[in-house]
């Protein structure tokens, strides 16, 4: 492959993109190997899968250079550029998973939770990556299609510009034929989704997130919601007590009882179906307890309710 050092005309990103979609863009308007692309821009081995997760230290700023886009701009691309809000260190140690989920406590007392380690584990990064989109999204944009960061992570059910739900896409990112020839039809996503996903959005849009009467730090509002999600899939001998109370907001959430393996794993563990509906159960616990039929019985269920003291940092 020819080398290629200058990029005078490339596609600019779009709002939200991941990496991925964006270096496979400009790989094609280059007719080069997205592979044979990142090696150039010295990625290697190369592999596109890791450019969403953790690419190179330096490979923003090479990028930048043959760009003019912002070396910032580009790390927020890319997960590891989303550190401390969305993920604490891109080098998970043992203890990772007890200091992102057990920070904080919402549901259930922090004193019942049994202590875990799980190793390697990053906090959103599925161990089975799923393509999500929005139909409305890909219908007004030019094959190939930009995919956002957001649509790769079990962290939202919907897109609230559009204000519909993400639907699953089994084939090769940003290739969105079977949608051109037979596009989905767009699902209204229910009041209690966008307002969870609205804020999710806002995090990575502005770093703060505004809660009843208190903006907090975008980090805290991830470690509330990943605290949430390992609340309601603690098992039943965990929860002790409470497990009338967990159950019911399952079944509040429209589901008979808790989804997932037999043995317990992490959210990031579950299957695509698995973990959509645990998204759907957190933010059915979030609307309880900001309506007052929900009393959490962890110390921060303050978050939810209307008087709370305000919080500057993680």
């Amino acid at each position: 492959m020819t080398a290629v050092r200058r990029w005078p005309v490339h596609p600019a990103p779009t709002p939200g993109e991941a990496l991925s979609s964006w270096l496979r863009r400009i790989a094609v308007r280059y007719e080069v190997r997205l592979e044979d692309l990142v090696v150039d821009l010295g990625f290697w081995p190369g592999r596109a899968a890791d450019l969403d997760t953790c690419p190179p230290e330096r490979f923003a700023q090479e990028l930048s250079t043959r760009t003019g886009v912002d070396a910032h701009r580009i790390r927020r691309m890319s997960l590891s550029g989303w550190s401390p809000w969305l993920l604490d260190r891109t080098e998970p140690d043992p203890g990772t998973f007890a200091k992102y989920t057990r920070q904080f406590s919402v549901l259930l007392p922090a004193e019942i939770r049994w202590p875990r380690e799980i190793y390697p584990w990053m906090p959103w990064c599925p161990t089975r990556p799923a393509m999500r989109a929005c139909p409305h999204c890909i219908a007004t944009t030019a094959p190939l299609h930009p995919y956002k960061l957001l649509w790769l992570l079990p962290l939202t059910l919907s897109c609230p510009i559009h204000g519909c739900l993400l639907e699953k896409w089994t084939k090769s990112a940003s290739y969105f034929g079977g949608w051109e020839r037979r596009p989905p039809t767009p699902r209204p996503v229910p009041a209690t989704l966008l307002a969870m996903d609205t804020r999710t959005w806002q995090a990575m849009a502005t770093g703060r997130v505004q809660l009843l009467s208190q903006q907090v730090p975008a980090g805290i509002w991830f470690r509330l919601m990943r605290t949430i999600i390992d609340e309601l899939g603690a098992p039943l001998t965990e929860c002790r007590t409470a497990n009338r109370m967990i159950m019911g907001i399952w079944q509040q959430a429209g589901h008979s009882g808790r989804v997932g393996p037999l043995k317990w794993q992490p959210h990031e563990g579950y299957s695509i179906d698995s973990q959509l509906r645990t998204l759907e159960a957190t933010a059915t616990a979030i609307q309880l307890l900001e309506s007052d039929a929900l009393t959490g019985r962890g110390a921060n269920t303050v978050f939810f309710r209307p008087a709370t003291a305000p919080v500057d940092s993680c």
